[in-house]
């Protein structure tokens, strides 16, 4: 079977779709990507075919002018932004990538579900979709928060009502991109209930990269959702110059605000003070956004390098300082760390409720942070030994869970029609 697999080109959604697409090559499949121009150096050096489109739209470079940007932005600003460019993806997709797709000939097509102009090029196609989540999934119920809100989860009828409200104005927000979708849609000649806010998303399957473990109660999921674990194969990313000489073996704490939204200096330099004077070595990560000078000198035995070997550091650390990205957050806990999260925007404060709800780690919002409520974080988790335990207890369900292998199966089956 040829299977066409596009996602973006961030790293937190571009590593994982990468590592789904090797196990789908490896039960035997053709596989192939479509995407922007961002894409091609990771999906190529990963050995598979890349099919361009958009490439004027969106030249090579796109994506880190656009990571600068959001780099500087939180709470609803970062939101805004974010809902922004997915329209302007989904732009180019409807316009440009349906006939990329039909020259590649694929049997069925895996596409990210923040990319959603993919449900109507496959339709117009005549090809079967099934999406996956590399982020919080899209979905939209009454019995949990939005996937943008870092709202504990609350089953009762305040709790009810409150997700109600939460989710109509998600759906204000978002009704420039509806639109959008809609007007498309009726172009293509393509059936579509603009009332259904799920109607963008295959009926066929959805595959979140969240374990379940690691959700809110959701007794509302349709059978073609379906939870798997973490994306991860560990495979595929550039090697990491890091000065290993200078750890102590003091208690390693990592941090790291990802790939986007690390930004704020005044973050990093919060994060060392906090743990400056703690009998523990802090390792900071501080991405492509922020120089060593504009963090200026810091305290204690911190190393701060532009980029870390993430799964490395985390193999050795006690704790990890993180946006509540949900790769950074999934990978933490597949090597049994606990947390403490800084959430900035998009999904990152639901991710953070997450870390809450299961006892894996302590959440300081954004606009709270401050060197003594970080560092009270920070000693909690570290001399409480049940955010540890609660981290190994979702570390094994994630092993026993087989997140990629599970994932490949659905796929399999969903354009076989086999079982899943």
């Amino acid at each position: 079977m040829r299977i066409a697999f596009s996602t973006l080109p961030a790293a937190g959604h571009l590593n994982p779709t990468l590592a789904l697409a090797r196990t789908v090559r490896e039960r035997g499949h053709d596989v192939f990507f479509l995407g922007v121009a961002d894409c091609e150096p990771a999906v190529r050096a990963a050995g598979f075919e890349f099919r361009p489109f958009a490439e004027r739209q969106f030249p090579a470079g796109s994506r880190r002018e656009w990571e600068a940007k959001l780099s500087r932005l939180h709470g609803l600003a970062g939101i805004r932004f974010t809902r922004d460019r997915f329209i302007d993806i989904f732009e180019a997709v409807v316009a440009e990538a349906g006939p990329v797709l039909r020259q590649g000939r694929a049997d069925g097509l895996v596409a990210d579900e923040a990319a959603v102009g993919f449900t109507l090029v496959a339709a117009q196609a005549g090809l079967p979709i099934v999406h996956i989540a590399n982020a919080l999934p899209i979905y939209q119920c009454d019995c949990v928060p939005p996937p943008i809100a870092g709202w504990a989860y609350r089953p009762d009828l305040l709790g009810r009502l409150r997700n109600r409200i939460g989710n109509a104005a998600v759906r204000q927000f978002l009704r420039p991109f509806r639109a959008r979708v809609a007007q498309h849609s009726r172009r293509m000649g393509i059936a579509f209930d603009s009332r259904d806010f799920h109607a963008p998303f295959s009926r066929l399957a959805r595959i979140a990269q969240l374990p379940p473990a690691f959700d809110f109660p959701n007794p509302e999921l349709p059978p073609w959702f379906h939870y798997t674990g973490p994306f991860h194969d560990g495979l595929g990313r550039e090697e990491t110059p890091f000065p290993w000489d200078l750890l102590t073996g003091a208690p390693l704490i990592y941090a790291s605000m990802g790939t986007v939204q690390n930004g704020a200096e005044h973050v990093f330099r919060t994060i060392a003070d906090a743990c400056a004077g703690l009998d523990c070595q802090l390792v900071m990560s501080l991405g492509e956004n922020v120089s060593l000078a504009a963090v200026g000198a810091l305290p204690g035995d911190c190393i701060a390098v532009a980029r870390a070997p993430q799964l490395d550091l985390l193999r050795r650390a006690t704790l990890c300082i993180t946006h509540a990205g949900l790769n950074t957050a999934l990978e933490s806990l597949s090597k049994g760390v606990p947390m403490v999260a800084i959430p900035v925007t998009n999904d990152q404060p639901a991710v953070a409720a997450r870390i809450a709800y299961t006892g894996t780690g302590v959440v300081v919002p954004y606009r709270r942070l401050s060197r003594p409520r970080l560092r009270h974080a920070v000693q909690q988790v570290l001399s409480e030994p049940r955010y540890r335990e609660r981290a190994r207890d979702l570390q094994r369900a994630i092993a026993a869970g087989r997140g990629l292998d599970r994932a490949a199966e659905i796929i399999e089956a969903s354009f076989t029609g086999g079982p899943g």
